[in-house]
């Protein structure tokens, strides 16, 4: 059994509700929660010009991205949004969540920046880490992850039997 899952997705396909909900199921299941979700005003179109990373200990939000204008094409992540998101995994581990979520392996993580290193702490310290991955960073996630992972589909019940299992490893 492993300790890091990885649920890879299609593009545009609603994997940053699907994180938000099981986060919110899981936490109502008695379990601590560290790492970050990805939230998406309603104002979020594709341009991605709304997006902010929930801390899942403190319930702080940390905005994450840039409005270039209405000329932009596409979204300009904030790195420094994203480096204060990064607390979220500091608290993670002084207390020893149960599980630790992490939105997404994204660009920034391929390029070995964002969130990466505070993956690998939190895979470092035992504890059960699940993440959500793009199909098309997976080449760049095997990379980094190696083999010692297992893949889950964006399902609620799936999942929850791996965090139950990983959670029970880790005690």
């Amino acid at each position: 059994m492993t300790m890091l899952a990885a649920i890879p997705y299609a593009s545009g396909s609603a994997i940053d509700a699907f994180m938000q909900g099981l986060a919110a199921q899981l936490r109502q299941r008695g379990l601590r929660l560290g790492g970050v979700v990805q939230h998406n005003d309603d104002a979020c179109d594709d341009r991605c010009m709304a997006m902010s990373l929930e801390d899942l200990g403190s319930g702080r939000r940390f905005p994450i991205s840039q409005n270039l204008g209405d000329a932009a094409a596409g979204c300009h992540l904030d790195a420094a949004g994203l480096a204060a998101a990064s607390a979220a995994f500091a608290g993670a581990l002084a207390e020893r969540v149960d599980l630790v979520i992490v939105n997404k392996f994204g660009k920034q993580e391929a390029l070995g920046e964002g969130l990466r290193q505070e993956i690998a702490d939190a895979v470092m310290a035992g504890l059960p880490v699940l993440i959500a991955v793009r199909h098309d960073f997976l080449p760049a996630w095997r990379d980094f992850a190696g083999d010692d992972w297992v893949e889950l589909a964006a399902d609620a019940v799936a999942v929850e039997r791996w965090v139950a299992a990983a959670i029970r490893l880790a005690a």
